[in-house]
């Protein structure tokens, strides 16, 4: 009979066999997978006692099937570990819930090849795959988040920022950009950025604070399939809104959308629409200049046709660095 325990994943992963897992046709204790999970809780995954910070995101098959929590905790020990994980909890076995626990599988694989290639990716710390249950643990890089920098806050405008604020956010998403860049060059992208998602690292309340390399807090969507109405609506890409045909335009172009907004809305300190191209930013009245080559290419990055954006992240990341250097330059 096939050994029904825990696979682990860590340092050194073992690399899952889920055909033989599905066919022990396990499910999750019914209880676990009902229950809320709150933020304080102290909760164990992975074999680890994690302790929630804050209330995870929970998303529930329509069949009942399945449920998914990501969320941000801390594996507790002597040296505490800030983490952000991945959990899909299988209630009823089938096609669906068995896609959905394959994201996990695909994620552990995917940190387990790229996790320790630079600075900007998230690391493995710890996964467990059953045919019941998978948890993926990823180390979560500590500062603050680009939402707490940078905003935006709830509402829609905020004010434009100042020269220096302008010069941290350009370096920032540059950064963002390069980690990014990490992701696609293994042939998969995010689609889920949101000014949550950036870690800046040393980064204090100053919106021109010095900053360190930034970090992704996780690796969002990728080895999901990528489906209409996908990811956070807040700064979606208009293929991501799309019916039909919409999966095969998802993809590392969504991405170059979605880092673009999110520089745009702190650049200019209005959100761009998904109806039609926003303003220039040198057409803005801003309390700083803006080099021609970054505004060309940001436009170009938010243009609602994915096939007209640039095909590669980088070029976006080098427009922001080169606005930055302008700007440093720059007498006024």
């Amino acid at each position: 009979m096939p050994d029904p325990r825990p696979r682990p994943f860590g340092t050194d992963p073992v690399r899952a066999d889920l055909s033989r897992a599905r066919r022990l046709r396990l499910c999750a204790d019914d209880g676990a997978a009902r229950r809320p999970w709150r933020g304080g809780e102290t909760v164990r995954m992975a074999g680890r006692a994690c302790l929630l910070e804050g209330d995870p995101v929970e998303q529930r098959g329509g069949d009942g099937s399945w449920v998914l929590r990501e969320g941000a905790a801390c594996v507790l020990g002597p040296v505490p570990r800030p983490v952000w994980f991945r959990q899909v909890l299988v209630r009823r076995p089938g096609d669906r819930a068995g896609a959905v626990l394959a994201t996990v599988d695909g994620q552990l694989r995917l940190l387990a090849e790229i996790g320790a290639r630079g600075a900007g990716l998230p690391s493995l710390v710890a996964g467990q795959l059953t045919a019941a249950e998978g948890v993926l643990l990823s180390a979560r890089p500590t500062g603050r988040s680009w939402r707490d920098v940078f905003g935006p806050p709830a509402p829609r405008q905020m004010p434009p920022p100042d020269k220096a604020q302008a010069i941290a956010l350009l370096r920032a998403a540059a950064g963002a950009g390069d980690a990014l860049a990490m992701l696609h060059e293994a042939g998969y992208s995010h689609r889920a950025m949101t000014p949550d998602a950036v870690v800046l690292p040393g980064a204090s309340r100053s919106r021109s604070a010095v900053l360190t390399r930034p970090g992704l807090r996780d690796l969002g969507l990728a080895t999901v399939v990528r489906l209409a109405g996908e990811g956070p609506t807040e700064y979606r890409a208009p293929e991501q809104e799309r019916l039909g045909i919409a999966g095969p335009h998802i993809g590392t172009r969504t991405d170059v959308f979605r880092l673009a907004a999110m520089a745009y809305h702190g650049l200019a300190g209005v959100r761009p629409g998904r109806a039609a191209l926003p303003a220039p930013l040198r057409g803005c009245r801003l309390p700083f200049p803006v080099a021609q080559t970054l505004d060309e290419v940001l436009l170009r990055a938010l243009d609602l046709d994915p096939n007209r954006r640039p095909n590669r992240i980088r070029v976006l990341a080098d427009a922001f660095r080169l606005g930055a250097q302008h700007l440093a330059r720059s007498s006024c």
